[in-house]
């Protein structure tokens, strides 16, 4: 039974009956008030207040949620959020792919520790989430997407304390955030692509071709085997991708997929393999020691490269992705082919990141109608 005990006063039952209250050797010192309760082992359980309102409430909520079946042990939320993380929730990410493992780890490196590394997680109330968003949002060099996506690396990390039965709700739980414009892509010149192709470094300038001709994501690109390049069918496999200098699974199914080719793409192919030794693996581009190439030495040219051609800071390898869809949609490619050769998991991804690409005013199909329901003079 749920109860309350006063540390700085005790009854004394004296011979004659009486009972009086006096001071223990507690007294003055610490918080007064300790709630007690059963946990659902049986033992005792406590926790100290100030006030005695608070002790009492604290009690009654904990035996409430021992009879529920909802019990959390208060001591569970003592442990840092940082700590958390690094050794309980990471580790258990064994489902979710490396990339997606790295988002995590940058998002909980530059902003969530930040604000909260060394915080007990029980500590964190819905109004510090309200105010991390609040203080992301300020951030001037931050876009919103980056605030969406650095708060749902947050509210992942409470679910998952939530779940392992370290506090009792996700303090995360609806908090709103920033509302995300609608996406429009400004496709990169093609005397840009031609540029960076130019500029970057020798042994990657296929890269740019493979993003700019065949959309390959940068891991995609990098982790590209030779004999996935069918040169008599003009077409490129792609079934693995490069991290961190190996090559791993494709993040999603719909990765997996086959990429017509033209000649131009292909000549840049044979070019490169005729300059440079392929990595292990029979992987096409390899780094100066004959490795897979890494994401930051990578990046660093990409970097280098950009900022030659006089390109904005910021410009990704993905912007060679859009470049090729774009290239695609003006070609007139049907919309569901666009869909497979990017690897999109459904014609809304395709939708959604091109629909302004699409050709759309009031001439378009004009005629159509006419064809078919117009009787023959």
């Amino acid at each position: 039974m749920a109860r309350v005990r006063d540390l700085w006063m005790r009854k004394v039952k004296h011979p004659d009956g009486s009972v009086t209250k006096e001071k223990t050797t507690r007294y003055g010192k610490g918080k007064r008030y300790l709630a007690v309760w059963l946990d659902p082992s049986g033992d005792e359980a406590t926790q100290a207040f100030q006030r005695k309102i608070d002790a009492e409430n604290h009690a009654s909520v904990m035996e409430a949620d021992r009879l529920r079946g909802a019990y959390v042990d208060p001591r569970a939320g003592k442990v840092g959020l940082q700590e958390y993380a690094e050794t309980r929730w990471l580790p258990q990410l064994v489902h979710v792919a490396e990339g997606t493992k790295e988002t995590y780890e940058r998002h909980l490196r530059h902003r969530v520790y930040p604000a909260f590394g060394k915080r007990e997680i029980g500590s964190i109330t819905r109004a510090d989430a309200k105010s991390f968003v609040a203080r992301l949002n300020a951030d001037p060099g931050l876009a919103n997407t980056t605030v969406h996506t650095a708060f749902a690396t947050l509210r992942i990390v409470m679910q998952a304390a939530v779940d392992d039965e370290i506090i009792n709700a996700n303090p995360c739980s609806r908090v709103k955030l920033p509302r995300l414009g609608d996406r429009v892509i400004d496709p990169l010149p093609v005397e840009a692509v031609r540029d960076l192709a130019d500029a970057i470094t020798p042994r990657y300038r296929v890269a740019v071709f493979l993003g700019a001709g065949a959309g390959l994501r940068r891991g995609e690109a990098l982790g590209l085997t030779i004999p996935r390049i069918a040169f008599d069918r003009r077409h490129v496999d792609i079934r693995v991708q490069a991290q961190k200098g190996r090559l791993v699974e494709l993040k999603t199914k719909y990765s997996r997929r086959i990429v017509p080719v033209d000649d131009v793409v292909l000549e840049e192919v044979r070019r490169h393999m005729e300059l440079y030794a392929p990595a292990p693996g029979n992987v096409l581009i390899s780094n100066t020691w004959k490795a897979v190439a890494k994401p930051s030495a990578f990046n660093s040219a990409w970097s280098r490269a950009a900022g030659k051609v006089g390109l904005p800071e910021g410009t990704r390898f993905h912007d060679l992705r859009h470049f090729y869809a774009s290239a695609l949609i003006a070609a007139g490619v049907n919309p569901k082919a666009i869909q497979r050769r990017m690897g999109h998991a459904s014609i809304t991804e395709t939708f959604d990141t091109y629909g302004h690409l699409f050709p759309d005013h009031e001439e378009l199909g004009r005629g159509a109608i006419d064809l078919l329901l117009r009787a023959p003079s």
